[in-house]
């Protein structure tokens, strides 16, 4: 086991594009669902020494109170504190960090925060359904640095609806002189049901083209690139030996165990996912059953090509070597005309026996991975 993911739940306000499984819930349920967290996080002490990468997610992490977050990072510690995990993620929010919070989480472990800023434009973070100010965002990322956190993720969502290539331009700006280690940009995806999708189809909000939101992609790249960045994922920037390691094990499709609510898991080809319900969660946690809701065991020729699907995600691509040793499958015997379709429409890159997306490739991405699924 290489990954330990732990969710959270729970946020202040559910935002306007935000359709993970989490909102706002009554602070006593908050505790019983870190109650249930705690014995579940126990039925993995057998395997904790095995953890590379340990990270909270949520949801907001940091929207529970102190005594809540302490607890957590106590129950986390005393399963991993033996042999601490090479990186250790907390996802923070603006708005809901203070000194206190902050001294928790170095105590604790921690090693690396992202900060969920999204934007530094007030009508975006209203747009967004954001609680947070510009000047709160850029006040939470100073209290981690007082702290000594020395590895900061910031979030960015663009092609949010009405906003211009200069305010996504000022965005990146602003990033650039706070100096994080990592960057995520996210291109908005609208999903179905969230009140930011029912806004863009009442005409109340105008969502964004592509032809824009592939110009902020373009300007993101550039921006980051010249400023030391490496690109090394379709929405992700890192400064040198800063890649987010829980992340590439997702890309590199390994194993990770996922605990909370809605929480997925990736064992031997088998994927799981607890019930998403916060009360089921914690009534089956407590009673000694396990929570799981979904179970599939993953035929080969599907691994193989989830295996190439995770593997597009990063800069660099895939080896057909090291495809072949992955799955047992030949990467051009599989996908060899898709490939070439590719290739063609200036989309893949396949030089020195490994496979990549082009730069236009990252931003069309789900055009040319919805055909190897």
């Amino acid at each position: 086991m290489t990954s330990l993911y732990i969710h959270i739940p729970y946020c202040v306000k559910k935002c306007s594009y935000c359709d993970f499984n989490s909102g706002p819930h009554p602070r006593a349920l908050m505790d019983r669902y870190i109650q249930a967290l705690g014995k579940e996080l126990e039925g993995t002490r057998a395997i904790s020494e095995g953890f590379q990468t340990v990270y909270i997610g949520g949801g907001t992490p940091t929207a529970l109170d102190e005594a809540q977050l302490e607890r957590l990072l106590t129950l986390v510690k005393d399963v991993t504190g033996t042999n601490p995990p090479r990186e250790y993620t907390i996802e923070a929010n603006p708005g809901t960090l203070n000194p206190e919070k902050v001294r928790l989480m170095k105590v604790g472990g921690i090693d690396r925060v992202s900060l969920g800023v999204q934007s530094f434009s007030e009508g975006g973070l209203e747009i967004l359904g954001r609680i947070h100010s510009p000047l709160e965002a850029e006040e939470g990322f100073y209290v981690l640095r007082d702290a000594g956190f020395s590895n900061i993720n910031l979030d960015l969502i663009f092609g949010w609806p009405g906003q211009t290539l200069e305010e996504w331009g000022q965005d990146l700006q602003k990033v650039l002189r706070l100096g994080p280690e990592h960057v995520s940009a996210y291109c908005l995806t609208i999903e179905r049901g969230t009140p930011i999708s029912m806004d863009v189809r009442t005409g109340r909000l105008t969502g964004s083209d592509e032809d824009l939101q592939h110009k902020m992609f373009k300007k993101a790249h550039a921006s980051f690139t010249r400023a030391g960045y490496k690109h090394y994922e379709i929405s992700n920037f890192a400064l040198k030996g800063r890649e987010c390691l829980h992340n590439i094990n997702y890309w590199n499709n390994g194993p990770y165990l996922g605990l909370g609510a809605g929480a997925f898991s990736y064992v031997d080809g088998r994927r799981y996912s607890n019930v998403k319900d916060v009360q089921k969660y914690i009534e089956k946690i407590t009673s000694g059953r396990r929570a799981v809701s979904f179970t599939e065991t993953l035929p080969s020729r599907r691994r193989a090509a989830e295996t190439l699907v995770m593997a597009l995600r990063m800069h660099s691509g895939i080896a057909e070597g090291e495809f072949h040793r992955r799955t047992g499958y030949s990467l051009t015997e599989l996908y060899g005309p898709s490939i070439e379709k590719f290739q063609h429409l200036g989309l893949l890159s396949l030089t020195g026996g490994r496979l990549r997306l082009t730069q236009k490739g990252l931003f069309l991405a789900n055009q040319v991975m919805v055909e190897f699924v």
